[in-house]
């Protein structure tokens, strides 16, 4: 087992005590419905509703070997927004653990239409589907910074079918909506993305 599965797998468990809803996003994400790739970290977004539910998760994950890290504020709606874990555990040392509450204002939407995947052998989760894997790597794309995400975005956009990509429009309107776009105008740099995918 790699660290990354073992990472997953004590996360697993951590949310699933605290009967919390959750989703795999991010790289391992994207590898179960697209294209394998590495990753480093793991990415989890959880469903709550409130700061309250999100401290009690992070309390839940720290009983489970997690340290916390580091955390961001959405400012606008002065909600915990991501917290980042590490681990002592020698099994998964380098592996951090990027849990995501109010990162995107979907994260709700997201966990509910979450497919069970069996990510790696003997360990079932939910997996974000297509539409709200483009929506977030939308959301995240700096290609000076984070170039991974435009490729991403490529790979997803090869397996998304219409119905993932008018999933992936939704919620883009629903990041915007909620004041998460980042002073960004989402569904533009979203249309563009899909209309070169088209070409």
């Amino acid at each position: 087992m790699t660290r990354l599965e073992t990472a997953l797998r004590l996360a697993a468990e951590g949310l699933r005590e605290a009967r919390l809803r959750w989703a795999v996003v991010g790289g391992l994400a994207v590898s179960a419905r697209a294209e394998p790739r590495t990753t480093r970290d793991v990415d989890l977004a959880v469903a709550v509703d409130g700061d309250t539910q999100a401290e009690a998760a992070l309390y839940r994950l720290q009983n489970h070997g997690f340290a916390v890290v580091s955390v961001v504020e959405q400012a606008a709606l002065h909600r915990l927004a991501t917290a980042r874990l590490r681990s002592s555990d020698q099994r998964i040392r380098g592996i951090l653990v990027d849990i995501l509450f109010a990162s995107s204002g979907i994260e709700s939407e997201l966990v509910e239409r979450a497919e069970e995947i069996e990510i790696v052998p003997g360990l079932s989760v939910p997996v974000a589907r297509i539409g709200h894997l483009l929506a977030l790597k939308a959301l995240a794309r700096n290609d000076r910074d984070r170039p991974q995400d435009l490729d991403d975005i490529r790979a997803l956009l090869r397996e998304a079918t219409i119905d993932d990509v008018d999933e992936a429009r939704g919620a883009v309107r629903l990041i915007e909506e909620r004041g998460f776009s980042r002073g960004r105008r989402l569904s533009e740099e979203f249309e563009a993305l899909v209309a070169k995918k088209a070409t």
